[in-house]
């Protein structure tokens, strides 16, 4: 029969073993950032940081004590908080002595003091240059430039030639139907000696293109066509051609026909 003392004996040995188990579990595990904040892990902490500082200030000395023996440093390093200190790569000799340096450097100049700036510069060059350029003697401008370029003349085939009739006009040729060959200006050419036949010569505008080269003859086939076209047929090589001329005015076509005809009629 259980007495009602067993039981609180039973009680209690089942709470102790659940301590236990609790303590050992905490033991395990690691450390919660809630667990950091309770009072007994906070000495811990501080005692952590203390024993690391100073261990951090006896390897300082050490390397100071290296650096005094070899000659290196003839004042031993302060310990100033710059660029770089307060990380892990402080805690070696090497990174201690030379963020020392870089706090022991002073500019030697500020940035309230003058400092001459490069226009400044340029401008006394500026200066200098006027000056001697003041003393020597000017030249004028385009003097000693050689030209390059030449003037060179042209050969037309016009050179013997007089134009005796000269008019604006569009030509048209006969090739299964009427074409357009092009605008230019119409030259009715005598020769200077009389040697030659007169010629009909037109060049296209702008480009100054050939359009038309014919000769003269006797009996050769002129008309004149409503109000503004004259019509004629021509020799271009040993091919026979059918032209029209379109004039601007009836009054330039009938010029044009006029100045034919009598071209024609003195080599007769």
């Amino acid at each position: 029969m259980i007495t009602s003392v067993d039981k609180n004996r039973t009680k209690e040995l089942l709470q102790e073993m659940k301590r236990k188990k609790k303590l050992s579990d905490a033991k395990e595990r690691s450390l919660s950032p809630s667990d950091l904040l309770t009072l007994p892990n906070k000495k811990i902490l501080i005692e952590r940081s203390t024993e690391s500082k100073t261990q951090r200030q006896k390897t300082f000395n050490e390397a100071n004590n290296k650096l005094r023996k070899s000659g290196g440093l003839t004042a031993p390093l302060t310990n100033k908080r710059v660029f770089g200190s307060g990380t892990k790569y402080t805690s070696s000799a090497k990174m201690g002595s030379f963020t020392n340096i870089l706090s022991s450097q002073k500019p030697k100049f500020s940035i309230f003091d003058e400092q001459t700036s490069q226009n400044d510069e340029d401008k006394e060059e500026n200066e200098n240059d006027d000056k001697k350029g003041g003393a020597e003697k000017e030249e004028s401008f385009g003097t000693g430039i050689q030209t390059l370029l030449q003037k060179q003349e042209v050969l037309t085939g016009e050179e013997d030639e007089i134009a005796q009739h000269m008019v604006k006009a569009k030509l048209y040729c006969m090739d299964g139907h009427w074409k357009e060959r092009g605008v230019g200006t119409l030259r009715l050419n005598y020769p200077i000696n009389n040697e030659k036949a007169s010629r009909l010569v037109m060049r296209a505008d702008n480009v100054l293109r050939v359009i038309l080269n014919i000769s003269l003859f006797n009996r050769m086939h002129v008309e004149k066509s409503q109000d503004k076209f004259v019509k004629l047929s021509a020799f271009e090589g040993s091919k026979l051609v059918h032209l029209a001329i379109k004039l601007s005015t009836p009054n330039a076509a009938d010029e044009l026909y006029k100045a034919l005809m009598d071209a024609i009629t003195s080599r007769a």
